[in-house]
């Protein structure tokens, strides 16, 4: 789909609930890529045909700029790249996810740090073979990607017509980056924002073990909250339709999670719960596979109610539980 002269939105499908992936081509020199989709028949030949419309093939394309390692966004990549010599631009927090041969490793030490968490915060030992992050599909669904630019917040990526400020939007993914065009007052958003879905800030432990995990769902709030500093026009989203309104968009994102983190504070009350007992509440039906982002959004709401103070956490025979102060 045409948007703008030079610009173009990519539509590929996904097997997952979020449904269809967006990537975006700007006709610039250099001819640039952000964002890719699945590594998927489908997708691939989805996305092959409509730059074919446009008289481009994998292998003109210049530049690719990865918004996050998340694999819808990626895991074609490694193909484009293969048929060129692109430039690969990614935030430093990602690289090791996209150049990783192995999308996941038992050996891994911080998965060992991941699941263990996801232990002491109540979660069944049977649960953690149905997260996303340790089923066999995630080295089907991606190529490792070399990166070759590093990029971070107030880099510039510069094209003949247009340059594209980086964003460092950390929350859904430790190293998301969101690209601004000044000039067009077009903000490229990844999952960072999205017109009819709340993007979950995900669980992210950094690789150095002597450093705290993060809070995402508080990095996520900042995040939202800075991009309203922005002047913004139009976003162009990771999922779904066009946005307009990105104002209206990001107040009604930070009123949700301020109900949902009321309706945790009360389900508190009583005896201590783990994160697990939280994410249950939330969400009664969860399935296997949604378990890691349901965990993500509790443990999110927790940290931000520990922080302000509103509650206090219990250790004892090996798990955590929180209650009201």
């Amino acid at each position: 789909m045409k948007l703008a002269d030079q610009l173009h939105q990519l539509t590929t499908p996904t097997p997952f609930q979020v449904g269809s992936v967006n990537a975006y081509l700007i006709e610039d020199n250099p001819l640039t890529l952000i964002d890719s989709g699945l590594k998927t028949p489908e997708a691939e030949a989805s996305l092959r045909a409509q730059l074919a419309d446009l008289g481009v093939r994998f292998g003109d394309i210049e530049q690719i700029i990865v918004t996050h390692s998340h694999l819808d966004h990626y895991g074609l990549m490694g193909k484009i790249a293969a048929e060129g010599r692109p430039r690969v631009f990614a935030h430093p927090l990602e690289v090791h996810d996209l150049e990783s041969l192995h999308g996941y490793s038992e050996e891994d030490d911080l998965y060992k740090r991941v699941e263990s968490f996801l232990l002491k915060s109540g979660l069944p030992t049977e649960s953690l073979d149905s997260i996303l992050m340790r089923h066999p599909i995630i080295n089907d669904l991606r190529d490792p990607i070399k990166v070759t630019e590093m990029v971070d917040d107030g880099d510039v990526i510069g094209l003949a017509h247009k340059e594209l400020l980086v964003v460092h939007c950390p929350g859904h993914s430790a190293g998301m980056i969101n690209l601004y065009d000044a000039g067009a007052k077009v903000l490229f958003s990844g999952d960072n924002l999205l017109k009819h879905i709340s993007p979950v800030p995900l669980l992210n432990f950094p690789r150095d073990p002597s450093r705290p995990r993060s809070h995402s769902l508080s990095e996520y709030i900042a995040t939202l909250q800075r991009l309203k500093t922005f002047d913004i026009a139009i976003v162009l989203t990771g999922h779904g339709e066009v946005i307009y309104d990105a104002v209206e968009v990001i107040d009604s994102i930070i009123r949700h999670h301020k109900v949902r983190k009321d309706k945790v504070l009360k389900f508190l009350e009583g005896f201590p719960k783990t994160a697990f007992d939280v994410c249950k509440h939330l969400f009664p039906d969860i399935t296997p596979y949604q378990v890691y982002l349901g965990m993500s959004e509790a443990v999110g709401h927790l940290d931000v109610l520990e922080t302000e103070g509103a509650i206090g956490r219990i250790e004892e025979n090996g798990m955590t539980r929180f209650r009201p102060l």
